[in-house]
């Protein structure tokens, strides 16, 4: 059996570890590549938010002693020298928005942010509140993978990259990570279940047993 996982993933990560112990092959694949922008804020802000690894490691020179930072998930937080806030609904970005609203309050905030970002989470602040800076370009890099029993995409553009060279088996499970990715996925007419948490919390064996005979 056979599973695919849209991102590079290192030897101690939960499901590199949990394809040890159930003995199925994993293939972990990003089908896309990054690069910085040279954009700048313009405005003011109080308060920086971290929607991923990708924007701390793009957006942190905007970082000050006197800015509150924000994440937008455990995973994300991990990053960051200092959280001041960190969203508790990973797979929820509708839920994790009006919670980072709540407790931002009337203070503006800095988005740095991918050039294709959905903008789920500024769209809940007005206009004067809120300056979106895209910090870093994604691109596609999509390339023929062998066939799996199970699909793991873990963002949208990822799964847009592995559909342009790729169709998927009949019969073949998919997961799609977050509700952005299981959105996408299911506006290609490909029906995905949700994981839910972050991919340090989630059970990988009991996820996969029923489709790798674990």
């Amino acid at each position: 059996m056979r599973v695919f996982f849209s991102s590079k993933s290192g030897a101690t990560h939960p499901l590199v570890l949990a394809a040890r112990q159930g003995s199925f092959e994993l293939i972990c694949e990003s089908l896309i590549a990054f690069t910085p922008l040279n954009n700048t804020p313009t405005k003011p802000y109080d308060i920086l938010f971290f929607s991923s690894p990708r924007s701390f490691e793009f957006g942190q020179q905007f970082m000050r002693p006197e800015v509150l930072n924000a994440a937008f998930s455990q995973a994300t937080a991990k990053f960051l020298p200092r959280t001041d806030w960190q969203g508790r609904h990973p797979g929820n970005p509708a839920q994790t928005a009006l919670d980072f609203y709540a407790w931002a309050g009337s203070r503006k905030v800095l988005f740095p942010v991918s050039d294709r970002s959905l903008g789920s989470i500024p769209a809940t602040f007005p206009e004067h509140q809120k300056e979106v800076v895209p910090v870093y370009q994604t691109s596609l890099l999509p390339r023929k993978i062998v066939e799996c029993s199970v699909y793991v995409f873990t963002s949208p553009s990822n799964a847009e990259s592995f559909l342009q060279c790729n169709v998927l088996p009949r019969g073949a499970k998919v997961f799609a990570w977050g509700e952005s990715t299981h959105s996408f996925l299911s506006r290609r007419g490909i029906e995905s279940d949700d994981c839910h948490g972050d991919d340090s919390t989630v059970d990988w064996i009991a996820l996969l047993s029923p489709w790798l005979n674990l």
